[in-house]
């Protein structure tokens, strides 16, 4: 089959920066059927504002400049020319160039992800063609613009009036969409609940651990129970909460390893919230070598977060995870097998971190289930996304 990809990026040799999990996903996803006998086209943004194509393991990348103020991944600007950047994100149409890429690479279907930037006027573009339309819920960008249904210090129950306005088009262009997925039931019912994809057909398809992740094998754990955290240190993603619920046990209980990119200021304003509890900010480090360092992995969001990869590659490197009832992560992990839901409050998390440290037995225990379970690969995923195709493009099984 010949398939078109859009997400906002797409991580190459000219242009690899990762934001977020997608887009390693979506290359996965590429590069899978890539070798499977599929044809891809990736359509992303292009930072540097340079039209462009680039072969990038049997995949063919093509960078479009966005037709807006700046481009979604830069330095932050002013609260004015951000309302500006999402009304032109809104109502305007996708760039000029996709419409001829299309044309010259005339897929069989469409299959989009994340859209910030893009603009969801793509969706247009394939129905001219009368090429069916996928799309792959990876955040909130179609009901908010922050893309995360969060504000303050508290995830948003319901689309708020400014968001509403701020997504007009987007959500009426939803219509134009076939085939919609969600990555976790959680995260489909929200759009659905705001009244999305009506007559689209509805699929859950789970995100799969990165395969390049192995299984590292653990001894019993001691004290400090080394509890690790990987990811962006952003407010909704809930780091400051598990470092105050650390400071709340007796220090020497749990030593926190903390990686990504954060600010001098950041870690100055973390350590001040568990002054006697061993903080160890490890940078960027290869996933593999990060979980030989930890007990446990937590994923303490207070978003809807809809499938964290993250969690699932630390559950296929055999660490059990300490989460949060948001979105999709109760979906991903069997609580009190192979990890704890925990309420998105210090004492509660502090109190389950210090049960595990009292009982580690509870942590090995898990461990070992983690090893005997087959979980969901690369390759199951994208037989479940092949189906869809073909059933789209009405091309036997």
């Amino acid at each position: 089959m010949r398939i078109a990809l859009f997400n906002a990026l797409y991580p190459t040799p000219l242009q690899p920066k990762i934001f977020g999990g997608a887009e390693v996903l979506v290359r996965q996803i590429a590069e899978r059927l890539v070798a499977q006998g599929d044809e891809v086209t990736v359509v992303r943004l292009s930072l540097d504002g340079i039209r462009q194509t680039e072969e990038a393991n049997g995949v063919r990348v093509e960078f479009v400049p966005i037709r807006n103020l700046f481009t979604p991944f830069g330095p932050r600007h002013n609260t004015l020319a951000h309302l500006a950047w999402h009304v032109i994100d809104d109502w305007f149409v996708a760039p000029g160039e996709i419409a001829g890429i299309l044309d010259g690479f005339r897929p069989q279907v469409v299959h989009s992800h994340t859209l910030n930037g893009l603009n969801a006027h793509i969706w247009h573009l394939a129905r001219d063609r009368g090429v069916p339309v996928v799309h792959t819920l990876h955040d909130y960008y179609l009901v908010c613009p922050r893309c995360s249904r969060f504000k303050g210090e508290a995830p948003c129950a319901v689309t708020c009036g400014s968001c509403a306005a701020l997504t007009v088009r987007r959500r009426q262009r939803a219509g134009l969409v076939n085939a919609v997925v969600g990555v976790s039931q959680r995260t489909l019912d929200i759009h659905l609940d705001a009244g999305l994809f009506a007559d689209a057909a509805r699929h859950v398809i789970r995100n799969v651990p990165n395969p390049d992740i192995t299984f590292v094998p653990m001894d019993l754990p001691g004290r400090p129970l080394r509890v690790g955290y990987l990811g962006r240190f952003s407010p909704e993603k809930g780091v400051r909460l598990l470092v105050e619920a650390a400071g709340r046990l007796p220090p020497g209980t749990v030593k926190l390893v903390l990686a990504g990119n954060v600010s001098q200021e950041e870690r100055a304003a973390l350590a001040a919230l568990a002054p006697q509890t061993e903080l160890d900010f490890v940078g960027f480090v290869a996933p593999k070598d990060f979980y030989a360092q930890v007990d446990v992995a937590a994923v303490p969001s207070i978003w809807e977060e809809p499938g964290a990869l993250v969690l699932l590659d630390a559950l296929a490197a055999g660490r059990p995870v300490l989460a949060t009832a948001f979105g999709g992560l109760p979906e991903m992990f069997a609580d009190g097998l192979t990890g704890w839901t925990v309420q998105p409050d210090a004492e509660s998390l502090a109190s389950t971190i210090g049960r595990l440290v009292d009982t580690p037995a509870l942590v090995l225990d898990a461990h070992r289930r983690l090893e005997a379970h087959r979980s969901r690969n690369l390759g199951d995923m994208v037989a479940s996304y092949s189906q869809i195709y073909r059933d789209l493009a009405r091309l036997p099984a």
